[in-house]
């Protein structure tokens, strides 16, 4: 049943990042940093069975694709806006980040506030095992939200 757990993990990866990867027109060499940030992140998280973990620390958010609110690894490119820097993995999303304030912007789960992902503190979401994040307001809020995902 782990073996099949285990599989399932790395097939529901494989289809996320290569739609990532394909709908954001990346080259080959680009969709292969993928997966394999990808697959990093699956080690990370662990085992299915255990309680999800965050780590303490935050994501670098040059690493994060911001319109697919995904970890991808590597450096993304930079979008200028508004005197703030935004991220995202592709022309596609360089142009999403610049035409649509709603991709600019996220929820904190703790506060449930709406926060700036240029100025958030961005994690992993430790429900998913693709590389997808969050965004809080601050240290703070991240660190009261792992507390009661801890508790629950």
């Amino acid at each position: 049943m782990k073996s099949y757990i285990s599989i399932l993990r790395v097939f529901t990866t494989l289809i996320i990042v290569s739609f990532v990867a394909f709908s954001c027109k990346t080259t080959s060499k680009d969709a292969e940093d993928v997966q394999s940030s990808a697959n990093t992140m699956v080690m990370q998280v662990g085992d299915q069975n255990q309680s999800p973990q965050l780590p303490e620390e935050e994501l670098s958010k040059e690493k994060v694709c911001m319109v697919n609110n995904a970890y991808m690894g590597k450096k993304q490119i930079p979008v200028a806006y508004d005197n703030k820097t935004y991220y995202g993995c592709c022309e596609m999303c360089v142009d999403k980040i610049k035409n649509n304030k709603a991709i600019r912007y996220a929820t904190d789960p703790y506060t449930g506030k709406a926060v700036d992902k240029a100025t958030a503190f961005i994690a992993l979401n430790p429900t998913s095992k693709d590389g997808s994040v969050m965004y809080f307001e601050n240290k703070e809020s991240f660190r009261n939200y792992k507390a009661m995902s801890l508790s629950n």
